[in-house]
């Protein structure tokens, strides 16, 4: 059977780029294992090299396979993954160093977004979904609002399909400090209420 994106998938798998649909905003993205096609990325955005780029996960499976989620972080993503809250956590050596701190942590979300999610998984390996727009300039959630000089400089493809992102703030990016203490690092789509009421403190 044919897969669906077949060429978009192919795409990511050979180092190219793509800019797809996510729960939020249009997303620039590789696979996040292929350290050529990260570079890319940075290069078209013009994004600084001490800012990794943020992923994106299709399942369990692949958060089994390329996270290091402690029991804390495991919780924390088990009530509001998937969806738009992005954790920070240890993931596997064949990350690209680019998508990772110091530290070798990467900011990770599973998204519930369908198109996303089945990019990544046939893909097979977590996408890089840094915001489709260069550095400093808005995000955008319609792929007619995209910058065509990015389009250009990336040679990414676009995938222009429905569900469209729903647009507004951009995922919530958060670490575990604790058993059950999260810091908040980026407010987003996630509020921080939502997180209390999960059972969670949260700090600033």
């Amino acid at each position: 059977m044919k897969r669906m994106w077949e060429a978009e998938v192919l795409e990511l798998q050979r180092g190219g780029l793509v800019i797809y649909p996510t729960e939020t905003l249009y997303a620039l993205g590789c696979l996040a294992t292929l350290h050529p096609a990260v570079e890319r990325v940075y290069a078209a955005k013009g994004r600084p090299a001490d800012k990794p780029l943020p992923l994106i996960i299709a399942d369990w499976d692949m958060a089994e396979r390329f996270l290091r989620l402690d029991g804390p972080g495991l919780a924390l993503a088990r009530k509001f993954w998937p969806g738009p809250l992005s954790i920070v956590t240890q993931v596997d050596s064949s990350i690209s160093p680019l998508a990772k701190d110091q530290a070798g942590r990467s900011a990770v979300r599973m998204t519930p977004h369908v198109i996303a999610a089945r990019l990544c998984q046939e893909a097979g390996a977590p996408l890089v979904s840094s915001s489709a727009n260069r550095s400093g300039h808005q995000p955008v959630s319609r792929p007619g609002d995209l910058d065509p000089e990015l389009v250009r400089q990336s040679g990414a493809l676009v995938l222009d399909a429905t569900p469209w992102p729903e647009g507004g703030a951009p995922s919530t990016l958060v670490r575990m400090l604790g058993a059950n203490v999260v810091q908040v690092l980026r407010t987003g789509a996630i509020s921080t209420q939502e997180i209390v009421s999960g059972g969670f403190e949260v700090i600033f």
